[in-house]
């Protein structure tokens, strides 16, 4: 029995004896940063992860906070939502977080899971996006001093007020709005990261949309209606501008040169059918560009764009133009059912001709006036016009004669069969008088409806010129912003 209970009590004592040496050389095998990530992931354990690390209740504990704009993805102007890829930059201090660099082999950090420490609430005031989660996982880095740094990479989708009142050489201006939504100033007290108060741009792609103006931010003290504290928040301000040349041949040069089409229109014929089917034309296609227009703007929007007020302007001109058209039209066949008021044809072809140099068109005209007055103040009113001579001894008077004493036989024939070419050719005389008339009358119309033509184009084209001239510089002029934070910004220096 001696023996046997000898035996077992060595075989007891030579187990625990294994057992702590294997328990040693697990403990000594981890690494000094092993230790630290579990001593630190056992004080949360501890003391749990959803209070603030600081020593006591009433301290406020300073968060430094900053983004970093890395590309402007999307700005949706029906949803007026704007879409940004940045870094988040977080800095504050965990007071139980420390230890010595030298007991631990000269290491000075370790990363531990976010998930496993407490993190700020910062959130986004003006949030506008159905995902739940807009930042990526990464880990949080612990200093030796108990600074604690997190970098998580994020896509914000923020609501921004668009104005397009310059489309498409605006320029919009989008607040990012950042603070605790729990944490009053008291608890969490927010500050600009390295004291920058601008976004940090010196890893930003350069977009093909947009060209970045100013990037100010702001510190705000706030005090809200739900609670007497005061609420600290940080507002980043992205101010930038749409790169037009896109634009510029797609909405601009079309409607330039849709208005210089409708110059032709008061150049057709008026007696052409394609003066009004050219004029339809261009109204549709206007109609086309608004649609164009109509889709890269919010709906609803308040302000309606200059280009847009361009577009309409030039619909009404070409719709007026075509009503001017059939003026016209009307005008130049009218000519075979009056003759031109004085009045109207002396200022048409007397001072509108030779304002617009068409003297050569109405000089016809002016010769037959002048004929004809000339005709009429040598010739005695009611003087017969007529070739037949008043001689005696002319035919005409000798077949009188003869008639006069000859009454049958073959001279009354041949004289019956004179006055009848007389007055066929006396007839066909006024028929041609009369024709001569009324085609002088329809050119004397179509020319006063060709001056009308010029006189519209003259007007019309003031019009473009001016409309031009006013809209186009009032579209591409954009406020002069002092870029006080921008160089500061692309250089990452203060």
């Amino acid at each position: 029995m001696d023996v046997h209970h000898a035996i077992y009590c060595l075989a007891v004592v030579v187990l625990s004896l294994i057992t702590t040496s294997s328990g040693n050389r697990g403990s000594d095998t981890l690494s000094y940063e092993d230790q630290l990530v579990k001593q630190i992931l056992h004080k949360y354990r501890v003391r749990g992860k959803y209070s603030r690390p600081v020593r006591h209740f009433n301290d406020t504990l300073k968060l430094w906070f900053g983004i970093q704009l890395t590309q402007i993805m999307d700005l949706n102007e029906q949803d007026q939502i704007l879409t940004l890829n940045v870094w988040d930059v977080y800095w504050w201090k965990d007071e139980q977080a420390t230890w010595n660099v030298t007991e631990y082999g000269g290491v000075d950090k370790v990363r531990i899971p976010w998930n496993k420490v407490w993190l700020p609430d910062i959130k986004l005031y003006n949030y506008a996006d159905y995902r739940l989660q807009e930042q990526r996982t990464v880990l949080c880095v612990f200093h030796n001093d108990g600074r604690v740094l997190w970098m998580p990479q994020a896509v914000y989708r923020s609501s921004c007020l668009i104005d397009v009142t310059t489309f498409p050489f605006d320029v919009q201006s989008c607040d990012l709005k950042f603070g605790s939504w729990t944490y009053d100033g008291n608890k969490l007290e927010v500050h600009f990261n390295e004291e920058k108060d601008y976004i940090d741009l010196t890893e930003y792609v350069t977009s093909n949309a947009w060209t970045i103006i100013d990037v100010p931010a702001k510190r705000n003290v706030k005090f809200y209606s739900c609670c007497p504290e005061p609420y600290v928040d940080l507002t980043f301000t992205l101010i930038f501008q749409r790169r037009a040349t896109l634009y510029n041949y797609i909405l601009i040069l079309p409607c330039v040169l849709l208005t210089s089409i409708t110059l032709i229109l008061f150049w057709i014929p008026p007696e052409s059918p394609a003066k009004m089917m050219l004029g339809l034309t261009i109204f549709i296609a206007f109609f086309i560009l608004l649609k164009i227009l109509e889709k890269n703007l919010p709906p609803g929007t308040s302000s309606m764009p200059l280009i847009g007020t361009y577009y309409c302007l030039n619909m009404i001109i070409i719709t007026l133009s075509s009503f001017l058209n059939v003026l016209v039209v009307n005008w130049a066949a009218y000519g075979q059912r009056a003759n031109i008021p004085p009045p109207m044809k002396a200022i048409l072809f007397d001072v509108c001709a030779k304002v617009l140099h068409m003297e050569d068109l109405v000089r016809p005209f002016q010769k037959k006036d002048r004929g004809e007055e000339a005709a009429a103040t040598s010739s005695n009113p009611g003087e017969e016009d007529t070739k037949w001579s008043q001689d005696p001894m002319a035919s005409t008077e000798v077949l009188t004669h003869l008639k006069c004493t000859h009454t049958t036989g073959p001279i009354a024939s041949i004289d019956s069969k004179l006055g009848e070419l007389r007055d066929f050719i006396r007839a066909h005389k006024q028929r041609l008088a009369d024709k001569d008339r009324r085609e002088s009358m329809v050119k004397e119309w179509k020319a006063s409806a060709l001056i009308l033509d010029r006189i519209i184009f003259v007007v019309y084209f003031l019009i473009i010129v001016t409309s031009l001239a006013v809209i186009l510089p009032s579209i591409v002029y954009s406020a002069d912003y002092k870029s006080t934070r921008l160089k500061q910004a692309l250089n990452g220096e203060e």
